[in-house]
């Protein structure tokens, strides 16, 4: 029998999935830091512009999207997206403002184009055909694109989905060892390696796990393990891997190991995401709030109360 946590993620996506088991973390709010402020205010369609920065939201259950404009770390909400948009998680936005958004209900990721009055689209997306994208990760070029697979209708497992020079469809399907996998996160670090979080739901010990796949091809390499429950990750400019334990917080690696817990107090922490200089990492807290968090200090700089629901995808615009 699914825990809760994982059980109330894949619901919307899965009817008839059978996965057994997973670890999860606390559903209680987390306190408000002391010294957050909490711009938060009703979604209205003539709120004032601040410039090119926003913030995009994705709620898993609401169906939709929304869409912030962003002063220092201050937020406005500007418009909540419902089109086309089926059970949303990971989300990203490249730093000249192409937006991915994962789409596990219809099997795809949704691709909008950031304007000055806000996000266009969607202008185009990538077939994910019998598969359920939970999380994407592209390059600034947008010439690699990596899908995490929460599960496959065809190998009931998670896997990674690999997109190159900008086709829309899959070049190549990556998978990991031969159990029951439900994928989670995924990042590209520098170099163009894949990176992919899952949790195996069929092991004894129902842990979370990292593996890398070199220039995205090829078997995977174990990473981290025993994760309590796998989330979303992010590299800096240096190469340096975050990545989210749902049930402990944000970890921090020098490159890809000796990995330290950088940021805790989160009540279901799911995605991350570096704003354009990476300033700031900014959190989908699933039990309703959205933070950024200084990645040198881990403390925790701004909350505030998330529109239309519980966000599990996070995505500054631009992007780093």
């Amino acid at each position: 029998m699914l825990c809760l946590v994982e059980a109330r993620r894949l619901a919307p996506i899965l009817a008839a999935a059978a996965l057994t088991g997973c670890a999860g973390g606390s559903l209680t709010a987390p306190p408000m830091p002391a010294d957050s402020s909490t711009a938060f205010s009703a979604v209205r369609s003539g709120a004032q512009f601040y410039g090119n920065d926003y913030v995009y939201s994705a709620q898993l259950y609401g169906n939709d999207a929304t869409v912030y404009a962003r002063k220092g770390l201050s937020l406005t909400p500007l418009e909540t997206l419902y089109p086309g948009i089926a059970a949303p998680q990971g989300t990203i936005v490249t730093p000249n403002g192409w937006w991915y958004l994962a789409n596990g209900g219809d099997a795809n990721v949704l691709i909008y184009r950031s304007t000055r009055k806000g996000p266009n689209g969607p202008v185009g997306s990538l077939d994910d055909s019998g598969e359920v994208p939970d999380n994407v990760s592209v390059t600034g070029d947008r010439n690699l694109v990596a899908v995490s697979n929460a599960v496959s209708a065809g190998s009931g497992t998670g896997s990674v989905s690999v997109y190159v020079n900008r086709e829309s469809r899959p070049s190549r399907i990556l998978s990991y060892g031969s159990d029951q996998l439900a994928g989670q996160g995924v990042a590209i670090d520098p170099q163009g390696n894949c990176y992919w979080s899952f949790n195996d739901v069929s092991s004894p010990s129902k842990v979370g796990s990292i593996v890398g796949f070199a220039n995205c091809s090829g078997a995977g390499s174990p990473v981290v393990s025993g994760i309590v429950s796998a989330g979303g990750m992010a590299f800096d400019h240096s190469g340096n891997l975050y990545y989210v334990d749902e049930a402990a917080g944000i970890y921090k690696c020098q490159k890809t190991s000796s990995c330290k817990l950088l940021a805790s107090g989160f009540g279901l922490p799911t995605n991350i995401n570096f704003d354009s200089k990476q300033k700031h990492l900014w959190v989908a807290d699933a039990t309703g709030y959205i933070d950024a968090v200084n990645p040198q200090t881990g403390k925790i700089e701004f909350q505030t109360i998330s529109v239309g629901g519980d966000p599990y995808g996070i995505a500054p615009s631009p992007g780093s």
